[in-house]
């Protein structure tokens, strides 16, 4: 009866040993780690590189235990860690999106305060033109000067329809190092309109 009882004990631990040790990878939760990462790649990578870069991290670790397991014998295989590496993963994916969230709303704001700076110094410049051009005083190639800073002012001017459809497409960054571009320039020319109506003691 002992042995019998024994030989019961034995063929239900191999059960468990067998169900435990055939154990299959959690796909479908693999599966959706690497879609949640894929979907916030676009705004993650450019606006929060490095929680984006934690995130891969964490999802690349779920993949080398994964791997790892399916290199083992059928009866050795555990997927207990995949499933904590992927609750971590998607912790990481989760904290990537609210970053980049915020620092792609920092960005916007900071395109547009930029862009409005530059149109300012474009209603300067184009102030000083005006007042410029009324001078009594018009040396020599005076006009030909005025024509050559119109068509720079008018240059500069045009840039600002492609900051605005930079920001309307979502492209805070480059909309800002252009708004950038532009207010530099524009300073630059409204220098210049100061000095020589200084020069021509306008």
């Amino acid at each position: 009866m002992r042995n019998k009882k024994l030989a019961l004990l034995g063929v239900a631990v191999l059960a468990m040993t067998l169900a435990t040790g055939c154990a299959k990878p959690p796909q479908v939760e693999i599966d959706a780690v690497k879609a949640a990462l894929s979907g916030v790649e676009g705004d993650a990578s450019r606006y929060a590189a490095d929680s984006w870069n934690k995130a891969q991290q964490a999802v690349n670790a779920v993949s080398a235990e994964v791997e790892a397991q399916a290199n083992k014998f059928a009866l050795f295989r555990s997927y207990t860690k995949s499933k904590e590496l992927i609750a971590a993963s998607n912790q990481a994916i989760n904290e990537a999106k609210d970053a980049a969230a915020t620092a792609k709303e920092a960005a916007k704001n900071a395109a547009n305060e930029t862009l409005a700076a530059a149109k300012t110094s474009l209603e300067g410049a184009s102030a000083a033109m005006g007042d410029l051009a009324k001078c009594r005083r018009q040396p020599k190639d005076f006009k030909k000067d005025m024509e050559m800073m119109r068509g720079n002012y008018d240059g500069l001017a045009a840039q600002v329809a492609g900051i605005e459809g930079a920001i309307a497409s979502e492209d805070y960054l480059g909309a800002k190092a252009q708004a950038d571009s532009l207010k530099a320039s524009t300073d630059t020319l409204a220098a210049d309109l100061a000095s020589a109506k200084v020069k021509i003691k306008c």
